[in-house]
C-alpha cells in the first residue's frame, strides 16, 4: 500500500503535488527534528547538525509556514481544508470579537488571520500526515533517514522569510495604529455625548474661544466647520443655547458628515425638551458614525419622551446589548416595556439592572436596589 519510507507515504496522500512538497519540507524541518527528537530527547540532526544553528531564513525554508490564502480567508480556510475543530474555534473567536466588542477591538480579527497564515501549513500536515491511519499504526516511519538530495534542494530554494517578516511587522503596526486611532475617536465621541469633554471651563476661556473662532472665520481660515463647532461648543458651555445652535448649524452646513455638531445639537435640543429635533440629530450622528453604539440610549430616550415606545424599546435593546453593565440602560428598557404592557419583560430587565448595581457596589447602591426591588414587587 505504501512505499517503505516517509516520502512514499506522503506521495500516496490525496493532495496536490505542491502540498506533498510542503509536507516533505515540514517533515524534514520540524517533525523529524522536534516532534521525534523531543520524544527521544534528541534535538540535533541525524547528521549531527543542530537546526537552531541554521539561519532564520534557512529555518523558514524548512518550516514553509506562510500561507497567503490562509491569511486572506482565516478560519474559513481551515474549514475548507476540513480542519474543523481549530477552524470553528478561530471562527468563534472572530464572531465573538465582532459581536461583543465595538470595532476598535473587533479589528483584532486581523491577528487571527495572521495566526492562520503562520500555522495553517503545519496544522494541515498534522491532519493529513500525523493523523494518517498508516502513520498512527507505524509511527517509526516518521524517523526515516532524510534524503540528502531533498535537503539540499530545499536549502537552495528561494526564501520569502524577510518579505514575510516585513509584512507581519507592517501589518501589525498599521493594525495597532488603526485600533488606537479608533479607540481615541470612540473615547472622544463618548466624552462628547456624556458632556464631559469641554472645550472651555471658565467664562474667560469660553469668551476667548468664541473670539478666536470669530477672527478665524472672518479671515476665512480653514477648516471653517471646525471653527464654527468650537464656537458652538463654547456658547453651549456659557448656556447660550440658541447661539450654540446657530454656530453648529453653520458647521453642519459646511460639512454635512461632521459627527460632533449633530451629537451636540442632540444634547442641546434635549435640554430644550425639543425631543423630535434631538432624535433627528442623534439619527444623523448614527448614520455618520454607525459604530457609535453609545448613541442608542440617547436616541431611545428621545423616542421614549416622544411617546414612541416601540422605537424606544428597539434602541434601548441595542444599548443594553452594547453596554450590558449599564444599570440605567436596563431600567430605561424596563420602563419602556411597562408602557408596552410587557410586565414580565420589565421584571427581567429590572432584575438585570439590580444585578449590575450589586456587582458595582451593593452597599453604595443599596437605596437604589431597594427601590427597584420594591417597584418590581408592585408590578402585577
Amino acid at each position: 500500500m505504501h512505499n517503505k519510507d516517509i516520502y512514499g507515504i506522503i506521495d500516496s496522500l490525496k493532495v496536490s503535488k505542491g502540498w506533498k512538497e510542503i509536507f516533505k519540507k515540514i517533515q524534514v524541518a520540524y517533525y523529524h527534528n522536534f516532534y521525534q527528537g523531543k520524544a527521544n530527547n534528541v534535538h540535533s540532526w541525524r547528521y549531527g547538525q543542530n537546526i537552531m544553528n541554521l539561519s532564520a531564513q534557512d529555518r523558514f525554508k524548512f518550516f514553509t509556514s506562510f500561507n497567503f490564502f490562509a491569511l486572506v480567508f482565516g478560519p474559513l480556510y481551515y474549514l475548507a481544508k476540513f480542519m474543523l475543530i481549530k477552524g470553528l474555534i478561530l471562527l468563534l473567536i472572530e464572531i465573538g470579537l465582532i459581536y461583543y466588542f465595538d470595532f476598535p477591538v473587533a479589528y483584532l480579527i486581523i491577528l487571527v488571520h495572521i495566526y492562520a497564515a503562520i500555522f495553517a501549513n503545519a496544522d494541515y500536515f498534522t491532519k493529513m500526515v500525523l493523523n494518517n491511519k498508516f502513520i498512527k499504526e507505524n509511527p517509526d516511519y516518521l524517523s526515516d533517514l532524510i534524503n540528502d538530495n531533498f535537503v539540499n534542494s530545499v536549502m537552495k530554494s528561494t526564501s520569502y522569510y524577510n518579505q514575510f517578516v516585513a509584512f507581519v511587522v507592517v501589518a501589525s503596526i498599521l493594525t495597532g495604529t488603526f485600533v488606537y486611532l479608533e479607540f481615541a475617536k470612540d473615547a472622544k465621541y463618548k466624552e462628547l455625548i456624556n458632556n464631559r469633554q469641554k472645550i472651555c471651563k471658565t467664562q474667560a476661556e469660553c469668551d476667548k474661544v468664541i473670539k478666536d473662532s470669530t477672527l478665524n472665520i472672518r479671515a476665512n481660515k480653514e477648516p471653517l466647520y471646525l471653527e464654527y463647532f468650537n464656537m458652538g461648543a463654547a456658547y453651549y458651555e456659557l448656556n447660550s443655547r440658541q447661539s450654540a445652535l446657530n454656530a453648529l448649524n453653520q458647521a453642519t452646513k459646511l460639512k454635512d458628515d461632521y459627527f460632533e455638531p449633530y451629537a451636540l445639537k442632540g444634547i442641546i435640543y434635549t435640554d430644550l425638551k425639543q425631543f423630535n429635533l434631538a432624535r433627528m440629530n442623534y439619527e444623523k450622528a448614527l448614520k455618520i458614525y454607525p459604530k457609535g453604539k453609545f448613541l442608542y440610549y440617547l436616541l431611545g430616550s428621545s423616542y421614549y419622551k416622544e411617546g414612541n415606545y416601540p422605537a424606544a424599546k428597539e434602541n434601548f435593546e441595542k444599548a443594553v446589548r452594547a453596554y450590558p453593565n449599564k444599570s440605567s440602560y436596563w431600567e430605561a428598557l424596563a420602563y419602556t416595556k411597562i408602557y408596552l404592557r410587557d410586565k414580565t419583560g420589565a421584571k427581567n430587565d429590572l432584575t438585570k439592572a439590580i444585578k449590575v448595581l450589586k456587582r458595582e457596589d451593593s452597599v453604595k447602591n443599596a437605596a437604589k436596589i431597594e427601590a427597584l426591588e420594591g417597584y418590581m414587587m408592585n408590578l402585577r
